[in-house]
């Protein structure tokens, strides 16, 4: 598989039975895929040869690919009560050639355990970790802690150093594109950070 990072929130994985686009986005880039997910519901770009698009929570299986969408929002309740409601987005986990993935969409509050138990195990995670998040740095780390992941590749087009220094990267050169074959190539005890650029 093919893991590619596009902007912000949207990425193509590329699998050997499938295509998985995460957010196109409309700014003009052509991209192609069997399947979307879109933690934007309808607010997304149209994808070329795409059979399925999911923007809503639920459970599905496209292409031998299990897939989970959990309703969540982009505040946190006590931000709600104090600048008024915030907007939906989904999390989705799905599953492609044995490896786990996790993207977290423009989540902004910490995960419930029920949550996090229905998650289970998850061998990649997609968090927006940059100073534009909806989540402070101490919720990113809360919820990584929560989740348990054996990799996370930060996400949007903000600053990642303050999360880079709590993780210990120094080199965020970051590659184009990051392949992996199963999930035995990550690490099952020091935590991989998967840095991407702009593709």
């Amino acid at each position: 598989m093919d893991i590619i990072w596009h902007e912000k929130s949207s990425f193509t994985l590329k699998g050997k039975n499938a295509t998985v686009v995460i957010n196109p986005g409309k700014d003009g880039k052509k991209l192609s895929g069997d399947i979307v997910l879109s933690s934007l519901g309808t607010k997304t770009a149209k994808v070329e040869g795409a059979m399925k698009v999911f923007d809503w929570p639920g459970e599905y299986e496209v292409s031998d690919i299990p897939i989970i969408g959990y309703s969540a929002w982009t505040k946190s309740r006590s931000d709600e009560e104090e600048n008024g409601s915030g907007d939906r987005t989904i999390l989705f986990y799905f599953e492609i050639e044995g490896i786990k993935i996790c993207h977290l969409g423009s989540l902004g509050h910490v995960l419930s355990s029920d949550v996090v138990n229905s998650l289970g195990d998850v061998d990649i995670l997609m968090i927006n970790a940059t100073e534009e998040s909806n989540l402070t740095l101490k919720k990113i780390m809360e919820i990584v802690e929560s989740i348990d992941p054996r990799a996370i590749i930060p996400m949007g087009d903000g600053n990642n150093q303050a999360f880079f220094k709590e993780v210990g990267v120094e080199n965020t050169e970051g590659d184009k594109r990051f392949s992996i074959k199963n999930p035995g190539e990550l690490p099952d005890e020091d935590r991989q950070i998967i840095i991407l650029q702009k593709n």
